[in-house]
């Protein structure tokens, strides 16, 4: 049985592109870039070509972009020296604002923060995972220095509002924003210009697993949470893979070129793949958002009744690569915390899935895949009914 891989905000396999950029980096400058001679020269040339591409898709300059191991080093990095270097100049604890809908990669560097004595303050969110927005306007009333608040969440798809964000933030706080999600399948936002820094992770759009982008402005305060070398001005110290530099840059621009085109295809397929299993199974229930700006290709549903312990393994059985959350939190045996935060009960968030389609996928896939989950699923409920 052919496998269909329907896990994509987990990760996608390298572009072809992407995997190409990597090659002809590899054999023209495989050299330490940090190092003085030609052959050094010349990896440092093609580290620096690739910062300027991606630079210019983030819409920073080149001195602002940091290459990272992925977004969660990123997000470390970003959050722990913004608010150390602030709060040493100000001699006070920071106030931090964030979601309930964070990534872990964001929610533990700001509980490291919290435990360092800074305040820490989490937003609400509705049904389907999106920041409440009076509760945000209430707090960008009151003193902060930083909020941490993403482009889309990788589990319902929510799109957050980040133009009443950019609109409403105090003149001298901070907004850090993780960006993994959005892009390759999200239109460029002109308010993620405002961030003072922002984050991504190259497999997420088709570039090879271990390279990611940070953008830092140059106006913001840092301090560098690790230290070893002068890579990178000091802020990531460690040297540069140019080849997998290339390679993202490679994946970035492959990804934003066809992002317009896909993302109606995923639209499509995403509303037909509803349809189906809403008409196979009434009481399936949608954590995804049904109004308003979404991931297109990304549906969230739950299945009441089921014990969700089975779903996955009997999905993975008859081919279906297929999420219940994150992939950084699917080795924990608790529910996703973005749908219990979103008010779902706890045994249904258990039996929730998270389908998120890869770019490409044949529409007559997509209906195998649908054939499929209706199948598996409607043998775990009789096996529940015994």
């Amino acid at each position: 049985m052919s496998e269909i891989y329907l896990d994509a905000n987990a990760g996608l396999p390298p572009r072809e592109g992407a995997l190409d950029a990597w090659a002809r980096a590899v054999r023209s400058a495989s050299a330490n870039p940090a190092s003085l001679h030609r052959a050094g020269r010349r990896a440092q040339g093609e580290l620096e070509r690739a910062r300027e591409r991606v630079s210019a898709q983030l819409r920073c300059t080149p001195r602002e972009l940091v290459f990272t191991g992925g977004a969660t080093e990123a997000c470390n990095l970003a959050l722990l020296g913004m608010v150390r270097a602030r709060a040493h100049m100000l001699a006070r604890p920071m106030i931090l604002l964030s979601s309930l809908a964070e990534h872990p990669a964001v929610i533990g560097p700001l509980r490291v923060l919290q435990q360092e004595g800074h305040t820490l303050r989490l937003l609400p969110v509705d049904a389907h995972g999106r920041v409440d927005p009076d509760a945000l306007l209430e707090h960008l009333q009151e003193p902060l220095d930083l909020i941490a608040m993403q482009w889309a969440n990788n589990e319902t798809g929510a799109v957050q509002d980040v133009e009443l964000l950019v609109d409403h933030l105090p003149q001298d706080g901070l907004w850090f924003c993780d960006g993994a999600q959005g892009f390759g399948k999200l239109a460029w936002n002109d308010a993620l210009g405002r961030a003072d820094s922002l984050a991504l992770s190259g497999h997420k759009f088709g570039a090879p697993r271990g390279i990611g982008a940070w953008v830092l402005r140059e106006d913001t305060l840092f301090e560098a949470p690790i230290t070893g070398g002068g890579h990178q001005a000091g802020r990531r110290p460690g040297t540069e893979s140019p080849e997998l530099a290339a390679a993202l840059a490679a994946a970035l621009e492959l990804a934003t070129q066809e992002q317009g085109a896909q993302s109606k295809a995923w639209l499509l397929q995403t509303q037909r793949l509803f349809a189906d299993l809403s008409a196979a199974f009434p009481n399936l229930a949608s954590h995804h958002p049904s109004d308003g700006p979404r991931l297109p290709n990304t549906l969230n549903l739950g299945f009441p009744g089921l014990d969700g312990r089975m779903l996955l393994p009997a999905l993975d059985a008859e081919g279906l690569a297929i999420s219940a959350g994150s992939a950084c939190s699917s080795g924990s045996p608790e529910p996703s915390a973005v749908l219990i935060a979103a008010g779902v009960e706890e045994g249904l968030a258990r039996a929730s899935l998270r389908i998120s389609l890869p770019p490409g996928l044949p529409n007559e896939t997509c209906r195998e895949a649908a054939r499929r989950i209706v199948t598996t699923v409607g043998r775990v409920y009789e096996v529940a009914n015994r």
